[in-house]
Protein backbone atom coordinates (compact mmCIF):
# COMPACT_ATOMS: atom_id res chain seq x y z
CA UNK A 1 0.00 0.00 0.00
CA UNK A 2 2.88 2.65 0.71
CA UNK A 3 4.70 1.78 -2.12
CA UNK A 4 1.02 1.86 -4.26
CA UNK A 5 0.95 5.67 -2.54
CA UNK A 6 4.62 6.49 -3.19
CA UNK A 7 4.14 5.28 -6.93
CA UNK A 8 1.20 7.69 -7.22
CA UNK A 9 3.12 10.85 -5.91
CA UNK A 10 5.75 10.18 -8.21
CA UNK A 11 3.51 9.65 -11.07
CA UNK A 12 1.42 12.71 -9.98
CA UNK A 13 4.23 15.09 -9.87
CA UNK A 14 6.37 13.51 -12.32
CA UNK A 15 9.53 13.35 -9.87
CA UNK A 16 11.72 10.12 -9.49
CA UNK A 17 11.85 8.52 -6.15
CA UNK A 18 14.60 10.16 -5.05
CA UNK A 19 13.23 13.19 -5.66
CA UNK A 20 10.53 12.33 -3.82
CA UNK A 21 12.30 11.77 -0.80
CA UNK A 22 14.04 15.23 -0.50
CA UNK A 23 10.96 16.62 -1.07
CA UNK A 24 9.06 14.64 1.54
CA UNK A 25 12.06 14.91 3.95
CA UNK A 26 11.80 18.79 3.51
CA UNK A 27 8.28 18.54 4.17
CA UNK A 28 7.99 16.20 7.31
CA UNK A 29 10.89 18.16 9.11
CA UNK A 30 9.11 21.53 8.99
CA UNK A 31 6.30 20.07 10.36
CA UNK A 32 8.28 18.57 12.80
CA UNK A 33 9.46 22.03 14.01
CA UNK A 34 6.07 23.92 13.83
CA UNK A 35 4.47 20.97 16.00
CA UNK A 36 7.10 20.58 18.06
CA UNK A 37 7.35 24.39 18.56
CA UNK A 38 11.41 24.79 18.29
CA UNK A 39 13.56 26.47 15.92
CA UNK A 40 15.36 24.80 12.97
CA UNK A 41 18.38 24.53 14.90
CA UNK A 42 16.79 21.72 17.12
CA UNK A 43 18.02 18.31 16.59
CA UNK A 44 14.46 17.34 18.07
CA UNK A 45 12.83 17.87 14.05
CA UNK A 46 15.74 16.13 12.83
CA UNK A 47 15.44 13.14 14.82
CA UNK A 48 11.22 13.05 14.52
CA UNK A 49 12.59 12.88 10.58
CA UNK A 50 15.20 10.41 11.09
CA UNK A 51 12.68 8.27 12.71
CA UNK A 52 10.23 8.33 10.11
CA UNK A 53 12.79 7.84 7.47
CA UNK A 54 13.77 4.43 9.17
CA UNK A 55 10.68 3.59 9.69
CA UNK A 56 9.88 3.77 6.05
CA UNK A 57 13.07 2.09 5.03
CA UNK A 58 11.84 -0.72 7.24
CA UNK A 59 8.35 -0.93 5.40
CA UNK A 60 10.08 -0.72 2.26
CA UNK A 61 11.98 -4.00 3.36
CA UNK A 62 8.88 -5.74 4.16
CA UNK A 63 6.82 -4.86 1.42
CA UNK A 64 4.73 -7.14 -0.42
CA UNK A 65 5.24 -11.27 0.23
CA UNK A 66 8.68 -11.43 0.96
CA UNK A 67 11.90 -9.52 2.60
CA UNK A 68 13.91 -7.24 0.04
CA UNK A 69 16.59 -5.65 1.34
CA UNK A 70 18.79 -3.00 -1.07
CA UNK A 71 21.47 -1.94 1.05
CA UNK A 72 22.49 0.68 -1.63
CA UNK A 73 19.01 2.01 -1.86
CA UNK A 74 18.68 2.08 1.79
CA UNK A 75 21.78 4.62 2.47
CA UNK A 76 20.89 6.52 -0.44
CA UNK A 77 17.21 6.95 0.91
CA UNK A 78 18.36 8.13 4.19
CA UNK A 79 20.84 10.38 2.69
CA UNK A 80 18.70 11.84 0.16
CA UNK A 81 15.84 12.36 3.15
CA UNK A 82 18.27 13.54 5.82
CA UNK A 83 20.34 16.17 3.76
CA UNK A 84 19.09 19.46 3.43
CA UNK A 85 17.37 19.12 6.52
CA UNK A 86 20.62 18.85 8.13
CA UNK A 87 22.05 21.76 6.35
CA UNK A 88 19.35 23.31 7.68
CA UNK A 89 20.31 22.50 11.57
CA UNK A 90 23.81 22.93 10.79
CA UNK A 91 23.32 26.31 9.20
CA UNK A 92 21.33 27.44 11.86
CA UNK A 93 23.00 26.62 14.59
CA UNK A 94 26.18 27.98 13.61
CA UNK A 95 24.27 31.35 12.82
CA UNK A 96 22.58 31.25 16.18
CA UNK A 97 26.46 30.59 17.61
CA UNK A 98 27.09 33.73 15.87
CA UNK A 99 24.99 36.03 17.22
CA UNK A 100 25.59 34.98 20.53
CA UNK A 101 29.15 35.55 20.50
CA UNK A 102 28.53 39.15 18.58
CA UNK A 103 26.11 40.00 21.63
CA UNK A 104 28.65 38.70 24.13
CA UNK A 105 31.07 41.23 22.63
CA UNK A 106 28.56 44.03 22.69
CA UNK A 107 28.22 43.40 26.47
CA UNK A 108 31.48 42.86 27.27
CA UNK A 109 32.22 46.65 25.42
CA UNK A 110 29.80 47.87 26.85
CA UNK A 111 30.65 47.31 30.53
CA UNK A 112 34.16 48.54 29.59
CA UNK A 113 32.34 51.40 28.87
CA UNK A 114 30.62 51.78 32.05
CA UNK A 115 33.37 51.18 34.14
Amino acid sequence: MLNDIKTELTTLLDISRDALHIHLGIAIFLVAVVLVRRGPASLIPLFVLLGSELINEALDTFHGDHLSVDIAGTLRDIANTMLWPTVVVIVARVFISRQKRALDGSRSILAEAAQ
